[in-house]
């Protein structure tokens, strides 16, 4: 797994970051894919900024949860918007 020279633990956050990214070329192939027009937040400023934080928390998150495998942390990269809303949920609940 250490093909460019990177610690674990980098490639680990990137391989989670580029989960939380694919979870968007998805949707926007998906767009392509009927024909349909890009929604108007792909113009917008703070969507890219959210998205962007998004995948450092996805990179984050695959950390946290010691992640060793590639996939795995991809995997956990994909699901954070899932996650955090049930870390969310679960907090707010308790009030």
């Amino acid at each position: 797994m250490n093909w460019l020279n990177m610690t674990p633990g980098l490639a680990i956050f990137l391989w989670g970051a580029g989960g939380s990214v694919a979870v968007e070329i998805v949707t926007l192939w998906g767009y392509y894919e009927q024909d349909k027009n890009i929604p108007a937040r792909y113009r917008q400023i703070g969507f890219w900024i959210v998205r962007v934080l998004l995948a450092i928390m996805a990179g984050g998150l695959a950390l946290a949860y010691d992640i060793q495998k590639p996939l795995l942390a991809a995997n956990i990269g994909a699901a954070t918007p899932l996650i955090i809303r049930a870390f969310a949920e679960g907090l707010s609940s308790k009030d």
